[in-house]
């Protein structure tokens, strides 16, 4: 105690210099504070939106041109005229692969399968859905069915409801230039119900049956080329003597078949390298409502594991860890589940075949908000959907195309880091591909990073201007306190101290002014980072709950912002690690200033 109080005599007979130092000192440890606490800050929002948000972008094939046809309506007696974009070649997904892209999911194209189930309920007892049907009926009258002409069903080939009326009404209504029909003479055609002839008109027509589809094949190679074929590509066909032993009686018999195992005794199958891929699961408009989502061990490994929906679980009273037997057959890459598809047939006109014959456990059961999505209906979920790790499919699907896939934004996707946008961008540019429209989500990741940005250089700026005015103003006043009173060390050396309690007494002093200056200062660069985060970040709100793992939270949990809360431990460091600079500048100095004998320090003159 006595040596502090004779150091802190010796500073109080300076008493200028020595508050200007307690006030310099608090002002560096506040720098440094307040400049660390930003830094911490900093990092933890970075951590903490890397657990929230991801970045996801869908590309999409750009069309080559846009081209004017025409359909005719016989209703109302004009061709109809309609825009349709026609794409040219299809760009492979290969192009989104090159040095630099850094993903972490995909790129990938999903195609979504066809799955014979015949055992499972697809849809409930009293549930109407619209259902094609292929038939043998005549005329009962010649005529044209320019309009609505009375046909007699003569056979029922295929309808999954029972058609019990033995006349239906038939009209090939976008056809300009329909045949004659004869009464005399009976036709295989493949109908769909439609809306009543006239039905804009105040007195509308009888409902009418219209061509759905026919003989056709959109069969493809893995490279997007169509496999050329022969069939007929007819919706109505004569049936003559003999017509099921021909080629295109064949092709007929497929068909049949094909709509037997196909319309609602089959059921689509998406598989995926990632759900967060798929804008319904991205966008949080599904959620689990049993069970849990695919796990990285899943996908690594290749589990045969699938998500089902909670109407197609109930239905047949699936619960979580039962086991679904999957035939996969045919691979649409060109639209969703939702839309469906249009080739039915192979290029040789038969049936696709099983390619992929496994089972797969129900590990979750996932439901869908209300609305779904709103980007268009090639973004919904389709009616019974499952779900499955790509990876856990064995086999190729390289000849089961059946219809080949430009890159669409629901079917074509990838993920990479937050953060990175530009830089995918910039090298994306030097690919020199203009054919692809490539569309970031990340949920206002940007903004949110921009403001982290703006926190993090603040907080460098705070801690160099921070750690070299400590450095600046440790060396100066320790020069003043020490260096500049070598006379008065020698003196008391002189008097018989020794060198220890010499050294105490230059120390302590100075040691107990930093240690007032960084406690002070520390707590005043506590406060000072938090009002500085506020004011660069802007305290800015998201909504969580389109972000990533957000499939359940509460209503207090959905916004989410910066997180703005200083840390003690932060100026504790800082300060600590001034007051440690100060004792090891002022050692130093002390240390030097022993070393010369006292004679030789009263011989000279303080500098």
């Amino acid at each position: 105690m006595m040596v502090l109080r004779k150091s802190l005599l010796r500073l109080l007979r300076t008493p200028v210099k020595t508050v200007l130092f307690f006030l310099l000192a608090g002002m560096a440890a506040a720098l440094l504070s307040t400049g660390g606490g930003l830094w911490k800050m900093c990092r933890e929002n970075m951590v903490y939106f890397e657990s929230l948000f991801q970045t996801i972008a869908t590309a999409e094939q750009k069309p080559v041109q846009i081209i004017k046809d025409e359909s005719w309506d016989w209703e109302r007696e004009k061709y109809t005229t309609y825009n349709r974009k026609e794409y040219g070649d299809v760009i492979p997904l290969s192009v989104l692969d090159f040095e630099g892209a850094d993903y972490i999911s995909g790129p990938e194209t999903r195609a979504w399968y066809a799955a014979y189930v015949p055992d499972y309920l697809l849809l409930d007892y009293n549930e109407g859905v619209s259902s094609p049907m292929i038939v043998e009926a005549s005329p009962v009258e010649d005529g044209i069915p320019a309009g609505p002409i009375k046909m007699e069903i003569k056979n029922i080939l295929y309808s999954y409801y029972r058609y019990n009326a033995p006349f239906f009404n038939y009209c090939d209504h976008n056809n300009p230039s329909p045949e004659m029909m004869y009464a005399d003479k009976t036709y295989i055609m493949c109908l769909i119900d439609g809306l009543p002839h006239g039905w804009q008109s105040p007195n509308p027509g009888p409902n009418e049956f219209v061509p759905c589809s026919g003989v056709i094949s959109t069969q493809a190679r893995p490279d997007g080329s169509r496999i050329p074929n022969d069939l007929s590509g007819d919706y109505i066909a004569e049936v003559t003597p003999g017509f099921y032993e021909t080629e295109e009686g064949k092709h007929w018999q497929a068909l049949i078949q094909e709509f037997e195992i196909g319309y609602w005794k089959s059921v689509p199958v998406t598989a995926t390298e990632n759900t967060d891929l798929i804008p319904m699961f991205y966008d949080g408009n599904i959620f689990m409502e049993q069970g849990r989502g695919f796990t990285e061990e899943d996908y690594r490994e290749g589990k045969k594991v699938c998500l089902i929906s909670r109407k197609f679980a109930r239905r047949n009273e699936f619960e979580v860890g039962d086991i679904l037997h999957l035939p996969l057959r045919s691979a649409n890459y060109t639209k969703s589940a939702y839309i469906s598809g249009e080739g039915y047939l192979t290029a040789k006109g038969d049936v696709y075949p099983v390619f992929e014959d496994g089972y797969w456990e129900i590990c979750g059961i996932y439901d869908v908000l209300p609305g779904g999505s709103t980007k268009g209906h090639g973004y919904r979920m389709a009616y019974n959907e499952i779900i499955i790790p790509k990876s856990s499919m064995e086999n190729s699907d390289s000849e089961n195309i059946a219809e080949p896939g430009y890159m669409r934004g629901y079917t074509t996707s990838f993920e990479i880091p937050n953060g990175t946008i530009e830089h995918w961008k910039s090298l994306w540019e030097q690919q020199g591909i203009d054919g692809l429209e490539i569309t970031f989500y990340d949920r206002g990741y940007s903004v949110l990073e921009a403001g982290l940005k703006r926190m993090n250089r603040m907080a460098i700026i705070l801690l160099v201007t921070g750690a070299v005015s400590a450095v600046c103003v440790l060396i100066f006043f320790c020069h003043m306190f020490i260096t500049k009173q070598s006379t008065r060390t020698a003196i008391e050396r002189s008097l018989g101290l020794s060198k220890g309690q010499c050294a105490a007494s230059l120390l302590s002093g100075i040691l107990l002014i930093v240690l007032c200056g960084c406690i002070i200062g520390s707590i005043g660069g506590y406060y000072c980072s938090t009002t500085a985060a506020q004011k660069v970040t802007q305290v800015e709100r998201f909504d969580r709950r389109y972000s990533s793992g957000m499939m359940s939270i509460s209503e207090d949990e959905e916004e989410t912002t910066y997180l703005i809360t200083g840390d003690w431990r932060v100026g504790a460091v800082t300060g600590s690690a001034i007051l440690v600079l100060a004792a090891g500048i002022a050692f130093t100095m002390i240390q030097k200033s022993l070393k010369r004998e006292p004679l030789v320090l009263l011989s000279g003159r303080e500098a």
